[in-house]
């Protein structure tokens, strides 16, 4: 069964959302979020990386959807927000896994 085209305000949505994950750096962070939840100073710690840059890297993503914010107290932990997400992982994993 043949679907019908999508609507072009989808597709460009669409491929504003795919650039903004397909940053190596915002990747990482989507599957560091794969095993829970962490606040930015534990991904700026795994990622060794300014945590200005992180903020940043986490703020397009959350535009999407991509994560999503939690409060605990004065804490704030990041975790995927859609599950398509990992979805697009497994995808990666099976397309550019060594053979």
């Amino acid at each position: 069964m043949k679907q019908a085209p999508l609507d072009p305000k989808v597709i460009q949505r669409c491929g504003n959302a795919l650039r903004t994950l397909a940053h190596p750096e915002r990747l990482r962070i989507v599957e560091l979020l794969e095993s829970g939840p962490k606040t930015v100073g534990e991904i700026v710690a795994y990622l060794r990386r300014p945590q200005a840059t992180i903020s940043q890297h986490l703020m397009r993503l959350r535009v999407f959807g991509f994560v999503h914010t939690k409060r605990d107290g004065r804490s704030i932990y990041y975790a995927i927000g859609h599950a398509g997400c990992r979805t697009i992982l497994n995808c990666i994993r099976t397309h550019f896994a060594p053979k």
